[in-house]
């Protein structure tokens, strides 16, 4: 879903209407005054004749057709209310005069030749000048005022402005408020971004809003309630694990007294057999030898069973040295059909023995999945201890997984399990030449943490 700026939707949008406005306001204002003049010069025109018509008679002997000494003095009146030109033509068709009332400049901007496009030439009056006794002594050609008609335009398209203008004021005043007020919005999405990147600590300020205040006052107590359930989840899940390490330790340390110590007293007695079949029951031979050779089968068996429960010299030697000869041992039963290469930066000697444990179980799985679901010819183990950070990766070469197939795992479910047990995150990702990435980064103190939060469940 697309984010939307609310604060600068409503700026915009108040801008737009308020500009949309002022050209509605102005195309009617342009409206108006054409349809006002098209209605006053025709309305008005047989009065201005009739005017004219009284001057020619004060002015002139009757049966005189002569209008030189016309000077429209008698429309000075009426030439206020109505901005209009007259012009005077006589029989012989020639302008007699020409005066225009209620003249201005037009404005540089809205000239008087706009006006006479906008208006039209239909606004006009035409009518035949006489005096007594029904002579015909010229004609009258009425027309408004351009001029004039162009500045009481532009004052009023000025006005216009003015309030528009006081409108995208307003706009600001209200836009500035509102940003101030919705501000805290930018500190909720900060919030829950955190959250959705897995901070729990994260928790909201308080807000003047009583709307965001009371949201800003469920978002952290909603966070609080998830941050004390996922740290519960978790002290359960590395009390799990080592419980099951634990397990684990107690059936390694089962197998090897008591199965190893039989299978010891097997091989023995497999040899004193042997010893005694050659020398007095000969067909017995081959017996015993396969008695000792299954022996010495399962006596193997046994020992990879107890490196997989419970890594041989862990505690005494420290994870460096169990990878090395996890590597090793993996390098020994590929026969060279795969390769594996460890690579470990920094000292991982101080980390607890959850850390390590898991740690090492990791690397045993990734490897296990590596050549048994990718058929990898190259597994490069790469473990770093910076900072207050543990990162391990692996990577391999193998053939292309579908990652919800091979997210459905077992082995990947375990190490999810004791990456979120410790706090870390896991991630794998398909490596562009071919195979996959497993990486997890965990906390240098993740498992020194287990032993001091063994109270809170208890």
């Amino acid at each position: 879903m697309k984010r939307v700026d609310l604060k600068r939707i409503l700026l915009i949008r108040i801008t737009l209407f308020a500009l949309l406005l002022l050209a509605c306001a102005i195309a009617f204002t342009l409206v108006q005054t054409r349809e006002r003049l098209h209605a006053d010069i025709p309305r008005t025109g047989d009065t201005i004749k009739q005017l004219i018509e009284n001057e020619i008679s004060r002015v002139s002997p009757p049966f005189v057709r002569d209008l030189g000494s016309l000077e429209l003095n008698d429309l000075e009146g009426i030439g206020r209310l109505v901005h209009f030109c007259a012009e005077v033509i006589n029989i012989y068709s020639r302008p007699v005069v020409q005066r225009c009332f209620g003249d201005a400049e037009a404005p540089v901007w809205l000239p008087a030749s706009l006006m006479r496009r906008v208006v039209g030439e239909e606004a006009r009056y035409v009518g035949a000048v006489g005096r007594y006794p029904g002579i015909k002594v010229g004609e009258l050609l009425l027309t408004p005022n351009y001029n004039s008609v162009a500045q009481s335009v532009a004052t009023a398209i000025r006005n216009l402005l003015i309030i528009t203008a006081g409108v995208l004021l307003l706009n600001v005043l209200v836009y500035l408020p509102v940003r101030r007020v919705l501000r805290p919005a930018d500190d909720i999405l900060r919030g829950v971004e955190r959250m959705q990147a897995g901070d729990l600590s994260v928790r909201l300020p308080s807000f003047e809003l009583i709307e965001l205040q009371r949201i800003g006052q469920v978002f952290n107590h909603l966070a609080g309630r998830l941050q004390h359930t996922m740290e519960e989840q978790r002290l359960l899940a590395r009390r799990l694990l080592d419980v099951r390490e634990e397990e684990r330790r107690r059936l390694a340390r089962e197998l090897h007294d008591e199965m190893g110590q039989c299978l010891t007293s097997i091989q023995a007695e497999a040899a004193y057999a042997r010893e005694l079949a050659h020398d007095q029951l000969p067909a017995l031979t081959p017996c015993a030898e396969a008695i000792s050779r299954i022996t010495a089968h399962m006596m193997e068996v046994l020992q990879l069973i107890l490196r997989e429960l419970r890594p041989v010299g862990l505690e005494a030697f420290g994870l460096a040295a169990c990878l090395e000869q996890l590597i090793d041992s993996r390098n020994r039963s590929s026969h060279g059909r795969c390769l594996h290469t460890l690579d470990i930066q920094g000292d991982p000697s101080g980390l607890a023995d959850n850390l390590n444990v898991s740690l090492y179980r990791i690397v045993q799985e990734s490897l296990t999945n590596a050549q048994k679901h990718a058929d990898a010819r190259h597994i490069a183990v790469s473990l770093r201890c910076v900072g207050g950070e543990v990162r391990l990766s692996v990577d391999d070469d193998g053939r292309p997984l579908e990652g919800a197939k091979f997210e459905g795992g077992l082995g990947v479910l375990g190490m999810r399990e004791r990456v979120n047990a410790l706090g870390g995150r896991l991630t794998l990702t398909p490596r562009s030449e071919g195979g996959l990435r497993v990486e997890v980064v965990l906390p240098a103190d993740a498992g020194a943490a287990t032993n001091r939060n063994e109270g809170v469940l208890a």
